[in-house]
């Protein structure tokens, strides 16, 4: 009886402290990794295979290392922020200083220091990625493109690159101002091969400084090159299509003129001196390059186009319906009460398209153009229409005078006719005959 007193409370006591155990080892933190060291695995090299041949690049000298856990601070939604950094030497492997280091389409860029170092932070759309040129005069420049396989998923991205020299890349500098001598500030500069197919690709864009001055190294002399200048909306736009650069160009000079804004007004009306009412109208300064608006007239045919460059216009509307102005110009002296013609009315043609047999043509095509001037002024108007399977066709709201009506089909001989309307309505009846 004694004993079985003592063995209750002993197993209990047991117990209580197998408990207490099980509470305290679970508050204990988990035994740390039997280590040698805390550093984390080297990344491996990735040698860059998206470099072009007349990037001078040997396999050995374009190294792309991304460098993966280094996140910007800040993305834009949409677009991507990389950091690219290297070094730049000879093919004897002495550094590179002054070099350029630009990215082709956005206009980002820096130079290498002089150790041939250069750190370069990009921002450009999700979906596109960079291209790199490395240019210096004296040396052929490398273009280098950079791909999904590279970048993604780095945010940092290592690119060594060795120049080869060359005697024929010189530096094309050059300035641009107004017709008074006064320097453009932050125009926009392109540069680019003129129609080479065999050339490599090349774009390159700058922005003139406060002086309006503007340089581009590594280009090729003897190559011909396209060069626009920008300054849009204040200036028209320069272009020269074929720049051939010497092998020791002298600066270049553009002089972009002042552009002159002005309010124009005017009236829209048929042949018949009727208001043509809430129709729209694409207007274009061919002189410029750059400048476009649209017009619509109100229900009195009245329109207002304001704060448009003069110059040479051309004015045209889009859809089914084509319409066509030319050989106007807007100066000082003509950009009020202006009159235009539109080749609209209430005449109505319908009719219908078939074989020699009488047979009805489905999907032929049938077109109504017209053309006339006034004074200066050219007038174009363009209709077309399929036929249904009953081989009908039909316009309405067309203008008084002479137009030409077409219809073909394939397999058919085409067919035109003069049309001019006597009557509000007319019927035209097309029988084409099969090709020979």
């Amino acid at each position: 009886m004694a004993i079985r007193h003592i063995i209750g409370p002993l197993l209990l006591t047991l117990l209580l402290g197998l408990l207490l155990y099980l509470l305290v080892a679970q508050q204990l933190p988990p035994a740390p990794p039997n280590t040698t060291s805390d550093r984390p695995p080297a990344p491996p090299a990735v040698t860059s295979s998206a470099v072009s041949d007349q990037a001078a690049i040997k396999p050995a000298s374009a190294i792309a290392r991304a460098i993966p856990g280094e996140v910007p601070a800040a993305q834009t939604p949409g677009r991507k922020t990389l950091e690219i950094h290297g070094r730049i030497v000879d093919r004897d492997g002495r550094p590179l200083e002054s070099v350029v280091v630009a990215e082709e389409r956005y206009h980002q860029r820096t130079h290498s220091d002089s150790d041939g170092r250069y750190r370069l932070r990009l921002e450009f759309p999700r979906h596109r990625y960079p291209v790199l040129h490395f240019l210096r005069s004296g040396y052929a420049g490398a273009r280098i493109e950079l791909g999904q396989r590279e970048l993604d998923p780095a945010a940092t991205f290592r690119l060594d690159v060795e120049l080869v020299d060359a005697l024929d890349s010189v530096t094309l500098a050059g300035w641009v101002s107004d017709q008074n001598g006064i320097g453009i500030g932050d125009a926009r500069v392109e540069l680019s091969v003129a129609d080479a197919p065999d050339q490599e690709s090349f774009y390159l864009t700058d922005f003139t400084d406060a002086r309006g001055n503007f340089s581009f190294e590594g280009v090729r002399a003897g190559q011909a090159y396209a060069l626009v200048v920008d300054h849009t909306p204040h200036h028209p736009r320069y272009r020269d299509s074929a720049l051939v650069v010497g092998p020791d160009p002298a600066p270049l000079h553009i002089e972009l003129p002042a552009l002159r804004f002005v309010d124009v007004e005017g009236m829209l009306l048929t042949r018949d001196a009727l208001p043509v009412s809430n129709y729209e109208i694409h207007v274009t300064n061919l002189t410029t390059g750059t400048h476009k608006s649209t017009i619509v007239s109100d229900s009195s045919g009245y329109f207002r186009l304001q704060q448009f460059p003069t110059g040479e216009i051309d004015l045209s509307t889009r859809g089914p319906e084509l319409y066509r102005i030319t050989g106007l110009r807007i100066d000082a002296d003509n950009y009020q009460n202006l009159v235009l013609t539109i080749d609209r009315g209430d005449y109505y043609l319908s009719g219908w398209v078939s074989d020699e047999n009488g047979i009805a043509l489905e999907n032929a095509m049938v077109t109504v153009d017209r053309e006339f001037s006034q004074g200066s002024l050219q007038y174009q108007s363009y209709r077309s229409g399929g036929t249904d399977r009953d081989g009908a066709f039909a316009f309405d709201n067309l203008g008084g005078g002479e137009h030409r009506v077409t219809a073909y089909a394939w397999g058919y001989e085409k067919q035109e006719t003069s049309l001019r309307f006597d009557s509000p309505a007319r019927t035209l009846h097309f029988r084409l005959r099969p090709s020979p």
